[in-house]
């Protein structure tokens, strides 16, 4: 017995998509107005991370509230993560990964902004050369593969659905694993990287922002053990 697909309704496809060009265009937008409103930089930090933390977390559970009744709500949930880390992987920690030096020494230039509005307050890692943390964005680059391969067997060879379901399942595992190092090795350290005398940066940019990558994992697994054990 195969996979069957089960095809997001409209509006929950249009409602999700909005979501998520609103999170990419606050990006540049908020580059803009530090270097060329002159709007004050730690202001405009907050504001986009206000927007990429809500707007994440939005468009994840939007399926539970436009699909309500729907039995399949879980699986469109999934699907948007999948897409949602993996884009995530191959674009802003990718970047970092290949730009991590001129990153480093252009705090004070627009392009490298959406890197720097969370460095600053949200986690001063990413301004250093730590081989640790460098190493768990080479990982996450290499599991952002992994799910655009489940995503490209899902909807271009059907009957292989099944393999894209572990692919995701796999890719669960190491997010579960990689976000509790990234998490934990700084709260052992006692947050050193991190503005503690400010709640929105430890309450929003550093634990809100991230904390997805340890709940939504959580759901792939129990949709892809459901999903495994109907196929048995």
């Amino acid at each position: 017995m195969k996979i069957r697909h089960h095809a997001i309704p409209r509006a929950l496809r249009r409602v999700q998509l909005s979501l998520a060009g609103l999170i990419a265009v606050a990006f540049p937008v908020a580059a803009a107005c530090v270097f060329n409103a002159g709007v004050d930089r730690r202001a405009v930090a907050d504001m986009l991370a206000a927007v990429y933390a809500s707007g994440i977390w939005a468009l994840l559970l939007v399926p539970g509230v436009v699909g309500k009744g729907q039995p399949h709500r879980l699986e469109w949930t999934v699907r948007a993560w999948v897409w949602l880390t993996s884009l995530t992987h191959l674009t802003w920690e990718l970047g970092w990964l290949l730009l991590r030096d001129a990153i480093i020494a252009s705090a004070n230039s627009a392009w490298a902004y959406p890197w720097w509005a969370y460095i600053d307050g949200g986690d001063l890692r990413y301004g250093t050369t730590d081989p640790v943390l460098w190493v768990m964005e080479l990982l996450s680059v290499c599991n952002g593969i992994v799910g655009l391969a489940g995503l490209w067997l899902w909807h271009r060879r059907p009957r292989q659905r099944r393999e894209a379901v572990l692919l995701w399942m796999a890719q669960a595992v190491v997010h579960l694993y990689a976000t509790s190092l990234y998490f934990g090795s700084e709260i052992v350290a006692g947050c050193p990287n991190v503005d503690t005398t400010r709640v929105f940066d430890v309450g929003v940019k550093f634990v809100l922002a991230n904390a997805p990558w340890l709940v939504f994992p959580v759901a792939v697994l129990c949709w892809g053990r459901r999903v495994l054990r109907s196929q048995d």
